[in-house]
């Protein structure tokens, strides 16, 4: 069985996608999967409703079947294969990069017994209601970005998307609920984390200051966060201060100064090597960048009324 990374600049799904901007896709058609034996690895998050017909396919070595009202939702790193659609089949499909959904989304990384769930339990039902709420949300989307004669903004696209991705995380969170499973200590562990990570401002940037408070060695929660986040506990620190400098940089009227003093950086000269580090330009270029970006983008819209 030959494995394939494939992703949203895949050319195939450039094809079938009305819309795909690198980040996010959506798509009604998903024949370009239909008869494939090849088993592909995902790098984006994944929802299909089905709406009509039937689809048949392997994830992660587990063969399913898709009814209307079924929604499949495979996370990142999914194996997904071996796919069979029927003739009639019909769908709304989205999928997002995970880059993506931390960059709009600062507390989605909050929902981490959703990630753990639907590995295990990728297929749900949704109520006749709850099938029309998902179509309702993808409808205003694919009208805002296709049908609409104004161009939108990139803002306008992210608010959509965000409202969209916090429903799904509705209905999932509701299977959990009327599906309960029992927990890890290390999964209770990594979620009180994220949880007291996500609720701090300024966020310290020290392990050792999150172990204290969750009465564990750094050592232990950097193995609990490796294996239940796939990430280092520093690493995922620092995508959680980045997200706060991001905002303060790109959308308030604070000064570097008050923005260091705000997020407890020791001085501008620490703080401008760090943004420059893992940003690759000095706070001001950053700010300057992201102004000029808002400014072309209003000029574009002005020149199209």
């Amino acid at each position: 069985m030959v494995y394939i990374r494939k992703h949203l600049n895949n050319p195939e799904w450039r094809k079938t996608a009305f819309y795909n901007d690198g980040n996010l896709a959506l798509t009604d058609n998903l024949n370009g999967l239909n008869n494939g034996n090849e088993t592909f690895r995902t790098d984006f998050f994944l929802a299909i409703l089905c709406l009509q017909g039937e689809m048949s396919l392997y994830v992660n070595g587990v063969q399913y079947s898709v009814y209307p009202n079924n929604v499949l939702a495979c996370p990142p790193d999914s194996l997904v294969g071996q796919t069979r659609i029927s003739s009639d089949f019909q769908c709304h499909c989205l999928a997002v990069t995970p880059t993506h959904m931390q960059r709009i989304m600062p507390m989605a990384d909050n929902s981490w017994d959703i990630k753990i769930f639907i590995e295990k339990n990728p297929l749900f039902f949704l109520s006749p209601e709850e099938a029309d709420g998902f179509c309702h949300y993808y409808d205003l989307l694919r009208w805002r970005i296709v049908s609409s004669t104004c161009r939108p903004r990139e803002e306008e696209v992210n608010a959509l998307s965000v409202a969209f991705f916090y429903y799904v995380i509705g209905l999932m969170s509701k299977q959990i609920r009327q599906a309960p499973r029992t927990f890890t200590s290390g999964e209770y562990l990594f979620k009180n984390f994220i949880n007291l990570l996500a609720s701090s401002h300024p966020k310290n940037r020290k392990v050792e200051y999150y172990a204290e408070k969750l009465y564990v060695t750094p050592k232990y929660l950097s193995l609990v966060c490796k294996k239940c986040g796939n990430k280092t506990a520093s690493k995922i620190i620092s995508l959680y201060v980045l997200k706060d400098i991001d905002y303060l940089l790109k959308y308030s009227s604070k000064s570097i100064k008050e923005i260091v003093n705000e997020l407890e950086f020791p001085n501008i000269s620490f703080f401008g090597k760090y943004v420059k580090k893992h940003f690759g330009i000095s706070p001001k270029a950053y700010r300057i960048k992201a102004l000029r970006e808002r400014l072309q983008r209003a000029n574009e819209e002005s020149g199209k009324e």
